[in-house]
């Protein structure tokens, strides 16, 4: 028999509920959100059922779940993935009384025992990862105490102290010194064809190259192009009602946003510099469209070419038409 640990995700506890092969409840419990403590809670669980398979089930939630992945696998355990869409739509479809975290890890089980998620497998760039979404996070940090001190100064005028002007600037060299060093890590971190492939697209630097690396890790996770394209947030909501579907324009930003973000500036870049992309963006503004989503098209456009030329190793050539190949097996 197959037993299924179902886990509710948060920041400092993990909620679990093991269910049998018929999706009965048998065991639920909370543990602390640590690679340590959830190895030991899987490990007690496993030798509870030693002539029996285990599988581990897991919600997408930020990176709140990678400690138990990073659990499951140090245990040789296999780990189900789901995507939050899932989960919101099982909600959805669920009459039940109150919503606890006990009975989201039932729930999550249960999903795992249908055969939904995808198996965890190792992210080759994790450390990019992190890397590329701190440079983010300094870099708006940085931009936010730049426009703060400016706007203190011309409140004050000379009011302001001398020592303070001079430690709003020693702050502001510190995190320009930390965002460099960063920067330097990150490209350190994703070094590889594929970090060299992407950058002989116009638009897509070291930071964008590393960037989108670190978010998509392994592009064979995404069979096909649209469920990339979904991934960043770039599909467009849809709305039904009856028989009608009604396509609203605005994107679901329901993947990642460091993805989205990065794709946005190389677009911006691309669409300057590429004559390809340029002549796709001035098509999208003749047809009335705004900056940001003619903009937008254009980061959608990049993506499928960024897919294409990391599953075929191929360099980019403006001549050519975009070819996305299918991934099996997906």
């Amino acid at each position: 028999m197959t037993f299924f640990l179902g886990c509710d995700v948060s920041k400092n506890k993990v909620d679990v509920a093991l269910v049998d092969a018929s999706g009965i409840e048998q065991w639920v419990d909370q543990v602390p959100n640590t690679t340590l403590d959830l190895a030991t809670c899987v490990a007690a669980v496993a030798g509870n059922y030693p002539d029996d398979e285990l599988c581990c089930v897991v919600e997408s939630t930020g990176c709140y779940h990678h400690p138990f992945t990073e659990a499951a696998a140090v245990l040789g355990i296999p780990c189900r993935i789901l995507n939050p869409i899932v989960t919101k739509q099982q909600i959805k479809a669920t009459i039940r009384g109150k919503k606890t975290d006990r009975t989201d890890a039932v729930m999550i089980a249960r999903l795992g025992l249908r055969g939904e998620g995808r198996l965890a497998s190792p992210e080759p760039y994790l450390s990019t990862k992190y890397y590329a979404r701190s440079c983010q996070k300094f870099s708006n940090l940085a931009g936010s105490l730049k426009k703060h001190s400016r706007h203190i100064t011309e409140l004050l005028d000379d009011d302001l102290s001398a020592a303070t002007a001079t430690a709003f600037l020693d702050v502001q060299g510190a995190l320009e010194q930390a965002k460099r060093q960063l920067y330097r890590d990150l490209a350190a971190s994703a070094r590889g064809e594929v970090f060299t492939l992407l950058q002989t697209i116009p638009g897509v630097g070291p930071y964008v190259s590393a960037s989108l690396i670190g978010e998509i890790q392994d592009m064979k996770r995404f069979g096909t192009a649209k469920a990339l394209t979904a991934y960043a947030g770039l599909d467009p909501k849809i709305r039904q009602s009856g028989h009608t579907l009604n396509n609203t324009g605005k994107l679901t930003k329901r993947g990642s946003s460091y993805l989205r973000r990065s794709l946005f500036i190389a677009a911006s870049i691309s669409r300057q510099y590429d004559p390809k992309m340029k002549a796709f963006y001035d098509k999208k503004r003749g047809e009335g469209k705004s900056y940001k989503v003619a903009t937008c098209a254009v980061a959608r456009k990049l993506l499928t070419l960024v897919r294409a030329m990391w599953l075929s190793g191929n360099k980019y050539d403006p001549t050519l038409k975009i070819r996305t190949p299918e991934v099996k097996g997906t």
